[in-house]
């Protein structure tokens, strides 16, 4: 699909995004972030105005009134947040177009610049086959590659993707690799996030039907092995090449990740040896909640089905995260190596401790996760 065909940003808009992508944010003036930060109160203000929308998406990172955790000034997950609250009916369709719209940009990029080599270009087309491979319902008749081809002729639907990658994927730094870096970010918050909002499907199904169940856990395998294919991109980058820009990401930290903790809150229950991460960081307090520490999980629920259908589904797709897991702490080690991690952690020593999942059991607790438990968070 060829997102930018006819679609255009007002010069106002387009010369935001240029002055973000011209040497990385981190060379912002003091100035051009105050401007930034002003014209973001004004979307919020005027939002009838012309171009607020979009300009909200450009500027939310720059918000001087609220703590936004850096992470998510990093990230703009917001913008993430904002194209899948259009599909809440058909909220795996929305993850799929977003991961397209996302992985499609990447490979333009890396093509345009000439400087990725073969095998990035290789594994970012595989990778996107792969999600073209998704299904986007619990009885796979869907393909991811069905509603892509469907979105191409809606213009809104368009419209919105192309939103969607221009308010984002801004480097802070001026290195092309920087560029693989944040989209693959993008793509694992994406899929953290289908997983957990699958799992908490499968949990309902539990519940009322549980012989129905296993095709909602077979489908969480898929995404969660997309996680795999997303990381076998990401290790064309070298240590070298990542280091060039590592600094320039500052606090940024994807141990900040709602998404990601609440994906684990989801699938195995609440981790006590995670309490000193959550207590670090103000946004991830809803984590260590009364409510969080006793909602059951999906592994309990598959557990106290009886069901060896269900249970052999689970395993299947709890040996993909345990391999995801695994490479996380090897990416970790090869590229952190002795440096701690830029969220506070020890780096590599903190993913090894959490590589295979021994949470205590709870019992109780609502039978499947509702509310915002099954919305794409960000801060």
């Amino acid at each position: 699909m060829v997102l930018n065909d006819r679609l255009r940003l007002s010069d106002r808009c387009s010369s935001l995004v240029a002055t973000q992508h011209k040497t990385g944010r981190l060379a912002l003036t003091a100035t051009q972030r105050e401007e930034f930060a002003a014209l973001h109160r004004a979307a919020l203000s005027d939002p009838g105005e012309a171009d607020s929308e979009v300009l909200w998406l450009l500027t939310r990172s720059f918000d001087d009134e609220d703590e936004i955790p850096e992470y998510y000034r990093y990230t703009d997950l917001h913008v993430y947040g904002w194209f899948l609250d259009a599909y809440r009916e058909n909220r795996l369709t929305g993850v799929v177009l977003a991961l397209h719209a996302t992985l499609e940009r990447l490979l333009d990029v890396e093509e345009a610049e000439g400087t990725a080599g073969e095998e990035r270009l290789a594994r970012l087309r595989v990778l996107l086959d792969a999600v073209g491979d998704l299904p986007v319902d619990e009885a796979g008749l869907t393909r991811g590659s069905e509603v892509v081809a469907a979105a191409a002729r809606d213009q809104e639907a368009r419209w919105r993707m192309f939103l969607l990658v221009e308010c984002s994927g801004f480097r802070m730094s001026d290195d092309h690799h920087e560029h693989i870096f944040l989209r693959a970010v993008h793509a694992c918050e994406l899929a953290f996030y289908a997983v957990r909002w699958i799992a908490c499907q499968a949990m309902s199904e539990i519940a009322q039907r549980p012989s129905d169940a296993v095709r909602w856990v077979d489908l969480l395998g898929h995404y969660a092995d997309l996680i795999n294919h997303i990381f076998h991109a990401l290790r064309t980058l070298t240590p070298d090449m990542f280091l060039t820009f590592r600094d320039a990401t500052g606090a940024a930290s994807a141990v900040q990740s709602l998404n990601y903790h609440l994906m684990e809150l989801v699938l195995y229950g609440f981790d006590a040896r995670k309490a000193e991460v959550y207590e670090r960081f103000p946004h991830l307090s809803h984590v260590l909640s009364a409510e969080s520490r006793g909602q059951r999980c999906l592994r309990e629920a598959v557990r106290d089905s009886g069901l060896r259908r269900l249970q052999e589904a689970l395993a299947r797709t709890d040996a993909t995260l345990l391999t995801w897991r695994g490479r996380h702490y090897g990416f970790g080690r090869r590229y952190l190596a002795d440096i701690k991690g830029s969220g506070g952690t020890e780096g590599a020593g903190y993913l090894k401790r959490f590589v295979h999942k021994d949470v205590p059991a709870v019992t109780g607790g609502p039978a499947a996760p509702a509310g915002t438990m099954l919305d794409f968070i960000y801060r």
